[in-house]
C-alpha cells in the first residue's frame, strides 16, 4: 500500500516537472514566451503572380513592425519596400514578370522587441514538370523548392541584435 502511494506521487511529480519544463523553456532557449508571435513566411505562385505573406505562424499575433525589401537580381531596377507597424500581417503580389530572381528581406519586431530575420534569394521559373518556385536561406544555406499549389514556408529566425 504504501509502495503504491509512492509511486502515484512520483508520478505526479514527474508530470509536474514536466508542464514546468514545457513553459520555461522558451525562455531558457532565448524564444519569446508568446509562441504565436513566431512568424512564417509563404512565398507562393499564382497564374500571374508572385505572393509574399507574412504572418504569425502559430496564431494572429499584432507585431510592432514588419518590414519588407525585394531587390530584383536579373531586373535590378525591380524593387518593393513595405514597412507596417501594429499589424497583424504583411501581404505583397508582384507580376511573375517583373523579375525572375530576387533578394527578399524581412525584418519583424514583436511586442516584447524580439526582432526576428530572414535575407534569402528566391527564384521561380519553369522546367519539364512546370512552374516552381525556390527558396535560399542566406545564412543557413537551406533551399526550398515548390511547386503549385504548394509554397515554400520558412519559419523566420530570431534576428543577430536581438
Amino acid at each position: 500500500m504504501r509502495l503504491d502511494v509512492v509511486r502515484r506521487g512520483a508520478m505526479v511529480a514527474v508530470i509536474l516537472a514536466l508542464v514546468l519544463l514545457i513553459v520555461a523553456t522558451p525562455s531558457l532557449v532565448g524564444r519569446p514566451t508568446v509562441l504565436s508571435a513566431i512568424p512564417a513566411l509563404i512565398v507562393g505562385l499564382t497564374a500571374s503572380d508572385l505572393v509574399i505573406d507574412v504572418h504569425g505562424a502559430v496564431d494572429h499575433y499584432m507585431y510592432r513592425s514588419i518590414a519588407l525589401e525585394i531587390r530584383g537580381e536579373d531586373v535590378v531596377a525591380f524593387r518593393v519596400s513595405v514597412l507596417r507597424t501594429d499589424s497583424y500581417d504583411l501581404q505583397v503580389n508582384f507580376s511573375r514578370n517583373a523579375t525572375v530572381a530576387f533578394d527578399l528581406y524581412v525584418v519583424i519586431v514583436d511586442r516584447q522587441g524580439t526582432t526576428f530575420a530572414l535575407n534569402a534569394t528566391v527564384f521561380h521559373a519553369r522546367d519539364d514538370g512546370g512552374d516552381f518556385v525556390s527558396m535560399t536561406d542566406r545564412d543557413t544555406l537551406r533551399s526550398v523548392l515548390a511547386r503549385p499549389p504548394g509554397d515554400v514556408r520558412a519559419l523566420i529566425p530570431r534576428g543577430e541584435g536581438a
